[in-house]
């Protein structure tokens, strides 16, 4: 009897799991058998690989051949199995030694002809077989742009089953860990093309320094969606960390995204998205929009058109930045770190806030403003109205120049949070937000009276904390002053529904 095992790996959800392939050739009548809770395609890997093999000269013994991939609770999908099945056999027959199969992890798909193909999620499981101390790696030369940068591991691409012999001959080499080049596409794109607007601006710049959930209201031709689309403009690039934790997701979901791309993704779903698409799921869970907007923001323009369960589900993953779905008795995780801003029309029209233009009833106000619950409207930390300014000023600063100073400010900010296990002020909870800011009495006394009169919540108070210190940060203050308090509240603007609900315009 001769016996090898190697190791391989699936997807599930966003992550890598490892899978162990055993192959066992032992005396009794001609027979191949697969076991381990094979999907079709899965199950259909004994066929190539047996040709593969006969094409290089090496084929199957007329033996009972048994494959099992393990654990077998799991199901295995997809074709990334055929060439560990094939090199488990080779190494059973003598044409590699045993040994040197230890902690590497092979995957790829094979042609008939021994061509190995991509299978399209590599990066996934090399991260996890990273962590489980797998320090050797052979994929598919289709495969190899997506592990171009992973450092501590011997990455082997390899485009025909011939080449596996070859490299035990030492004629084939692994890849250099060298970054890949990559240079984004211009955008026309730019804040200086917004004229005026200066709340306006001053509040995305607001929003993308302490990663603030940003809620603007206004009329048609405000300049809402042309600010909401300027945003990425002045993002701050992804660490390296961050990078490959956002690629192992677009690669997990199937979504193309260059690996050397260090923008923060942006994504901006139509209004007519199903709920499953955009917090994820499936049979086979696959990450939604706001797994895919993971490190960056999630741009729900004219957000009142989106179903309510769209809506009411984006409350949980805001709190908790991830989703978890379970299907048949197994629980997904999907981070869900982003950062939200939203639009949207005061009514149905859009003019409920311009005297004398507004057409709709009181009751299609109404209507019209149930979609947006108090819960969900509690989780923007800035809501904003926005009008139509009749004098516009001229443009003033490019994204370029906010872009640099968005980027020194968050590395203020979190030289300031160091040591606290948070990033951005936005993050920090309700018990360590008076720790971490110490207002002043002058502030609390402030703060007090707006609680009397009813302007705030509790929670309310904590938002605009963590907003007064982001703005106190860009003011260049080390300490929260009122003026920063007061700068907060007005960009708070949650009683917008009372103003359109009670006053006929």
């Amino acid at each position: 009897m001769m016996y090898q095992e190697v190791l391989s790996g699936i997807v599930r959800g966003v992550v890598g799991q490892l899978i162990h392939v055993e192959v066992e050739i032992r005396n009794g009548l001609p027979y191949f058998t697969m076991v381990g809770c094979l999907s079709k395609e899965a199950a259909e890997a004994k066929e190539r690989v047996a040709s593969a093999l006969r094409f290089i000269g090496h084929p199957l013994p007329s033996m009972k051949l048994t494959v099992n991939l393990s654990p077998a609770n799991v199901r295995k999908t997809g074709t990334a199995f055929d060439f560990p099945i094939a090199v488990a056999f080779l190494a059973c027959l003598g044409q590699i030694p045993p040994a040197e199969l230890k902690d590497t992890c092979i995957l790829g798909e094979l042609g008939l002809n021994g061509q190995i193909h991509g299978v399209g999620h590599c990066l996934p499981i090399a991260l996890e077989a990273k962590k489980r101390g797998v320090r050797r790696f052979f994929i598919s030369s289709e495969d190899q742009d997506s592990l171009e940068e992973m450092e501590e591991m011997e990455i082997i691409p390899m485009g025909h089953l011939s080449d596996i012999l070859r490299f035990f001959d030492g004629t084939v080499r692994k890849l250099s860990g060298k970054p890949k080049l990559w240079i984004p596409e211009t955008t026309e794109e730019d804040f200086a093309d917004i004229e005026g607007q200066q709340h306006l601006k001053r509040a995305a710049e607001i929003a993308v320094t302490g990663r603030h959930h940003l809620l603007l209201i206004g009329s048609p031709g405000s300049g809402k969606t042309m600010a909401v689309k300027r945003v990425s403009t002045i993002l701050c690039p992804l660490t390296d960390r961050e990078r490959l934790e956002v690629q192992s997701i677009y690669d997990a979901a199937g979504v193309s995204r260059n690996i050397a791309d260090w923008r923060s993704p942006v994504r901006m779903p139509h209004s007519s998205i199903p709920k499953g698409a955009l917090i994820g799921g499936g049979q086979e869970p696959k990450a939604g929009e706001i797994t895919l907007a993971h490190h960056g923001i999630l741009v729900m323009d004219e957000m009142m058109e989106y179903r309510q369960e769209c809506l009411e589900a984006l409350r949980q993953p805001l709190e908790d930045k991830q989703i978890q779905i379970n299907r048949l008795g197994w629980n997904y995780v999907f981070p869900a770190d982003f950062q939200i801003i939203a639009t949207m029309n005061p009514c149905p029209c859009g003019f409920a806030l311009e005297d004398g233009r507004c057409r709709c009833s009181k009751l299609k106000k109404q209507q019209y403003l149930r979609k947006l619950s108090g819960p969900l409207l509690d989780r923007f930390d800035m809501v904003l109205t926005v009008k139509e300014e009749k004098e516009k000023g001229k443009a003033t600063e490019t994204s370029g120049e906010i872009r640099e100073r968005v980027a020194e400010n968050i590395r203020k900010e979190q030289n300031r949070l160091s040591g606290t296990g948070y990033s951005f002020f936005s993050e920090i909870k309700p018990p360590d937000v008076m720790r971490l800011c110490s207002p002043s009495t002058e502030v609390k006394e402030l703060l007090d009276k707006a609680l009397d009169l009813k302007k705030m919540t509790r929670r309310g108070i904590h938002k605009i904390l963590r907003l007064s210190m982001t703005i106190s940060l860009m003011d260049g203050e080390t300490e929260i002053r009122p003026v920063h308090v007061l700068e907060a509240m007005t960009f708070r603007d949650t009683g917008f529904i009372r103003e359109v609900t009670e006053h006929d315009r």
